[in-house]
Parts: structure tokens; C-alpha cells; sequence
């Protein structure tokens, strides 16, 4: 954390002491969650928070703070907040809750914008989660919590997207209160999906009417593939789904969706062979496929399975991912796969490069040196 004599001033103190005075001056916080390498980060120190209009308002209405969320008590944090991206710009209360968000650079009117939206002093000592549970949030109360805990916690988010259109009284919709929808209505089941279908008309006119129909037919199919699903077995009835399924989408495209449902199924419920089975046949060009998903299911098949044309496959997923992208995970997978196919020196060779990214990535290669300390 550092302090500014020119533009917003940023204390130079731990967090616990931020919260302190936040709620001694009654002021929520600004915290500026960035990384050191984070050139977006620099660019906003550089020419946003020295902006005169900028800097008088935020030095006046809040307590700033910036802190690198790689090293000390940022680390906390990062984990805390959930911070995947720099910078990630929050405004919280004198209890450390969220009240506010925003991610990447943002031009010095639209950072003061921001600010001057979610100064709310009100929200100091409030705790939004007792707020809502005790029936306080208005509408626009609801839509901003939606919003805010989405990931932090998406059960309380979901009865509140519930309860905000169980109570929406205009018949319009804005882009916001589609994502609010969509993004809790996971099932024809649910009670937003009542909301979905009786207001088609006004939410077609923010959303293409073939989106609509993509995520109305996707749902349905999700409720076929629940009645197919077997949780005693631990096994899905393929012919039942693509039968029942077609008209819902061209038949390619309904095959690749219920193969990434029986990935995630048989990955969740341990039944290994079906997840061998369905890997080899989803993942036969590997070109189509980007690197995480090619790399996880390398790990599973090196993990798991003995059986050698399974690791080859395998090996080609994981050599595909190293030419993109060398780093730890790449290079080990690849050293492990070559490993256990009993190619020695090439398992070496990339074993040698996953130990030297462990090092700058401070990553545990216990697995690695094993590889190099064989003779």
C-alpha cells in the first residue's frame, strides 16, 4: 500500500485499521485490488487517480485503499473477495462487505461516475446479507445484491433474483435484470422460469429471439437429461435423450451438449470408465478444443487409467496444449503421460522444463523430481 500527496490519498495501513476508520468516519471504502505487474493497474494509477475531480471526490467521500492482492495480507484478500482480475475496483462497508464492484481500467468520468453511484453512506454499518434476509432491500436494494454476491454466494443470490421478480411490477426489461434472470433460472422448475416465459415479448426486445430459444431449449434439454440420469447406477441413458431431445437442436450440437454433461456427471460421481469412454470419443480432434478443457482431461486419464491407447490420446491432448502454452501444468502433464507410456527421455526432457516453472511459479514438483531421479 502506498500513500499519494497528489491525486487520491491511499492509507498506509493494515486492513483491519481501513475498517476501523471507515467506521469512525463514517465512510464506505474504495479498494483498489491490483497486481504489480498489472498494466491496467498502473495505467489507472498513473491517469485516473490523479485526476484533480477525481481525486477531491474519493479523497472526500471515502476511505482509499489500494493493496496488492499477491503479496501479504492481499493474499487474504484475493481469496476473501473472490479476485480473479486486475484491477478489481471494490466499495465496501465498515463490516467488509461488499457494496459495490467493478473490473478493469475505467477513464477518469467513468471512475467518478462510479463513485458518486455507489456512494451510499447509509450502507456503512449495514449488513446487506441481514438486510435482505430481514425484508429491507427495495427493488433496486435487490438488484445490486443480486449482482454483488452472484459468486459469493449464489444460493442467497438466487431467492433474491426470486424475489425481486416476484415483486417487478413494470413490464420492461433492462439488460441488468436479464442477466439477474437468466443467470438464476437453471431449470424449467424454477420459479424464474415462469418469469422467462410469460414476459417473452419484452425480454426479446434486449435479447435476439434466437438466444431466447437457445436458452428455453437448453433448459428443456436439461430436464430430459435429468429424467435420464440414473443416480443409483451412476450412468445416463444416451439413446433416451437424443431422441427425446431432437427438434431442441441439429443433432451435432445436441450430441456435443450431452457429452459435456456426461464429462461433469461421471467426473462427479467417480464412474471412471463411462468418463474414459466419453473423453476419447468427445476429445478425438483436439484441435477443436481449447487448453483447459484439453489439459484437465489429461490429468484425469493420467491419474486413472492403465490402459495405453487411452494415455496416447491423452498425450496428444497434452501435446497439443504445450505448443500453445508452456507452463507447470502443461510440461508436467506431458512429463507424466510420457512417463507412464514408458518414453523416458522425453518424459525427462519436459519433466526438466515443469521443474524450472515451478520455481517461478513456486509450484509443488515433488511428482517431477521423481521423474528426473529415475535411472
Amino acid at each position: 500500500m502506498g500513500f499519494s500527496q497528489e491525486g487520491i490519498m491511499f492509507e498506509n495501513s493494515n486492513f483491519a485499521a481501513i475498517l476501523a476508520k471507515a467506521k469512525a468516519e463514517k465512510k464506505l471504502i474504495f479498494l483498489d485490488a491490483y497486481a504489480s505487474w498489472c498494466g491496467p493497474c498502473k495505467l489507472m494509477e498513473k491517469n485516473v487517480f490523479t485526476d484533480k475531480k477525481v481525486a477531491e471526490f474519493y479523497n472526500k467521500n471515502f476511505i482509499n485503499a489500494r493493496i496488492d492482492m499477491e503479496k501479504g495480507e492481499g493474499r487474504e484478500l484475493a481469496a476473501k473477495y473472490i479476485i480473479r482480475s486486475y484491477p478489481t475496483l471494490l466499495f465496501l462497508n465498515a463490516e467488509g462487505e461488499v457494496v459495490g464492484k467493478e473490473l478493469g481500467y475505467i477513464k477518469s468520468e467513468e471512475f467518478l461516475e462510479l463513485g458518486q453511484k455507489n456512494n451510499n453512506p447509509k450502507l456503512v454499518n449495514t449488513n446487506l446479507k441481514e438486510e435482505f434476509k430481514n425484508g429491507k432491500l427495495d427493488q433496486a436494494g435487490l438488484l445490486n445484491f443480486i449482482s454483488l454476491y452472484a459468486t459469493q454466494d449464489p444460493i442467497l443470490a438466487k431467492q433474491a433474483s426470486e424475489k425481486y421478480f416476484l415483486n417487478k411490477k413494470d413490464t420492461a426489461f433492462s439488460p441488468e435484470e436479464i442477466n439477474a434472470l437468466l443467470n438464476f433460472t437453471q431449470s424449467v422448475d424454477d420459479a424464474n422460469y415462469q418469469v422467462f416465459v410469460k414476459n417473452k415479448t419484452a425480454i426479446t426486445q434486449v435479447l435476439s429471439e434466437k438466444n431466447y430459444t437457445q436458452f428455453d431449449n437448453y433448459l428443456k434439454l436439461m430436464k430430459l437429461v435429468d429424467a435420464a440420469t440414473d443416480d443409483n447406477t451412476k450412468t445416463i441413458d444416451d439413446a433416451k435423450i437424443l431422441k427425446e431431445g431432437e427438434g431442441l437442436f441439429p443433432k451435432e450440437e445436441l450430441v456435443k451438449s450431452l457429452n459435456i454433461y456426461k464429462l461433469n456427471y461421471y467426473a462427479a460421481h467417480d464412474n471412471f470408465p463411462e468418463y474414459e469412454k466419453t473423453a476419447l470419443e468427445y476429445y478425438k480432434n483436439p484441435e477443436e478444443f481449447n487448453n483447459n478443457e484439453l489439459l484437465a482431461a489429461a490429468n484425469t486419464i493420467s491419474e486413472k487409467s492403465k490402459d495405453v491407447k487411452s494415455l496416447q490420446a491423452a498425450t496428444r491432448w497434452a501435446e497439443k496444449v504445450v505448443m500453445s502454452s508452456e507452463n507447470y501444468d502443461s510440461t508436467s502433464t506431458l512429463a507424466v503421460l510420457y512417463n507412464q507410456l514408458g518414453k523416458k527421455e522425453e518424459a525427462k526432457m519436459f519433466a526438466g522444463m515443469a521443474a524450472n516453472f515451478a520455481k517461478e511459479e513456486n509450484r509443488d514438483a515433488s511428482k517431477i523430481n521423481a521423474i528426473l531421479n529415475q535411472k
